[in-house]
């Protein structure tokens, strides 16, 4: 209710009963707010993809945050969960958890369902009428994000099959320099710390003497071997618990060597601290200074999970077991594209200490132990497309890596080509200038494309 509508109810009531004592006046004052001035209000949450069992709750300023007060329901078996709540009208701030504050919700400063003060980033509620809130999802504002609706097919993978890390692939590195975190493990290429067993990679960080450092891990990555750009993105893996544990998949820009960290970007597949019972995607990158922004999605770590990504040139998606719990729009207004619009190589490790987590103590327990199942990178199925190869059109070398030969009848010749990615971008053109000329390919990662003149196209690789 307005203040005007206030304000003509209490002139009257002075006129007729100027001496109606003070008490009656709050009496009755609190007898139309919570008769005329109290609405229900019905939440709903879409918990189907939260990877953790508990009851769901909504609590806030309306009940103290109280975990246990508000449980919700979800009678019909669907994921979504409801709870009605009779509030006064006015303005709220609350949040989603779980079983009695076992775990909440995080929530993005800056979005308009939310407001931030202090440490603390909460939904906000006007109270007006009865109302039936729309269906949100975990730790977003709006109902859960559904993939894009493309076919994707696998285009690199390391299945880790055999009987050791594959050096074709991945590169070891070595050290206990902190690596800008101040770490203690010393990272090796000893099979006590990284080795391929049963169809799995094994990363063990363990507690032993070594060049002196008292902790010794692995950390192996892609770096000038495999780099890519766009794509789905997903590794099956099972992490450590402890206090002081690091383990992280992750990826930095492939021109990391050149404009080093920040300015390279970084995205963090999966992170994990300690003991806690969620997973973080994040993003880093240089916007006037180092630049993060990242949430959770809670999970039980000790299991087997599909942690991914979803990236094209617009967005990086964040999903556990194909639920996406975050998005990151990349525009040139965050500064994060160009950086996010370039190769990128992956790194999986397990740290040991470090500023986020802290340190081990005597209850962290050790080896411990990250085991991964496989890393895929899936790029979108290539559909309606027809390779004519024919005595006016041909290239070479194919696989191609930083150039490709392009071959043309004279006929050719002042018409425009194009390179088209799988998903059929033009990502070069130009004019044919002669019938035999060099194409350059440094600017692609790796991936299949195609050169068209007119109605003529060859497939070709960029390795």
């Amino acid at each position: 209710m307005s203040n005007d509508f206030l304000y003509k109810i209490q002139l009257p009531i002075f006129e007729k009963k100027p001496s109606m004592k003070p008490q009656l006046l709050i009496a009755f004052f609190a007898f139309l707010s919570t008769q005329c001035w109290s609405f229900n209000v019905t939440f709903r949450l879409d918990f189907s993809g939260v990877n953790i069992s508990g009851t769901p709750e909504v609590n806030g300023t309306f009940n103290n945050w109280c975990g246990s007060c508000a449980p919700m329901s979800d009678e019909d078996g669907d994921g979504i969960w409801e709870r009605t709540i009779n509030l006064a009208a006015g303005n709220y701030e609350y949040k989603f958890s779980y079983s009695n504050w076992s775990g909440q919700e995080y929530l993005a400063e800056g979005t308009f369902c939310t407001t931030t003060a202090g440490q603390f980033t909460n939904r906000v509620l006007v109270v007006t009428d009865v109302t039936i809130l729309p269906v949100v999802c975990w730790g977003q504002c709006s109902t859960c994000i559904e993939p894009d609706p493309i076919n994707w097919e696998l285009f690199w993978s390391d299945e880790f099959d055999g009987d050791a890390l594959d050096t074709e692939i991945w590169t070891p590195e070595f050290g206990a320099s902190g690596w800008g975190n101040n770490e203690w493990q010393y990272y090796t290429a000893n099979e006590s710390n990284v080795d391929v067993v049963d169809g799995k990679l094994i990363i063990n960080a363990r507690e032993e003497s070594y060049l002196g450092a008292d902790y010794t891990s692995a950390r192996i990555v892609t770096n000038n071997k495999f780099e890519f750009m766009y794509g789905r993105v997903e590794a099956r893996i099972k992490l450590p618990m402890g206090q002081g544990i690091w383990p992280a998949f992750w990826m930095l820009g492939a021109n990391f060597e050149d404009v080093g960290w920040p300015h390279c970007g970084e995205i963090d597949i999966m992170e994990h601290v300690n003991n806690e019972m969620q997973t973080h995607g994040t993003v880093h990158w240089f916007n006037n200074n180092h630049t993060y922004t990242g949430l959770p999605t809670p999970l039980d770590p000790t299991q087997f999970h599909n942690y991914g990504m979803y990236w094209d040139e617009e967005k990086i998606q964040f999903y556990v077991n194909d639920f996406i719990y975050n998005q990151f729009n990349i525009t040139t207004s965050n500064s994060s594209s160009p950086i996010f619009n370039r190769p990128f190589f992956f790194l999986l490790n397990v740290a040991v200490g470090g500023n986020w987590p802290g340190y081990p103590n005597n209850n962290t327990p050790f080896p411990a132990t990250m085991e991964v199942d496989y890393v895929r990178v899936y790029k979108p199925q290539v559909v309606n497309v027809e390779e004519q190869e024919t005595a006016s059109l041909s290239i070479f070398p194919n696989p191609a890596n930083d150039m490709l030969q392009l071959v043309t009848d004279e006929e050719r010749v002042g018409q425009r080509y194009q390179v088209l990615s799988q998903d059929g971008k033009v990502v070069l053109s130009g004019m044919v200038a002669n019938s035999n000329q060099q194409l350059q390919l440094e600017s692609l990662s790796a991936g299949i494309y195609f050169v068209k003149i007119g109605k003529e196209q060859i497939r070709f690789v960029k390795q």
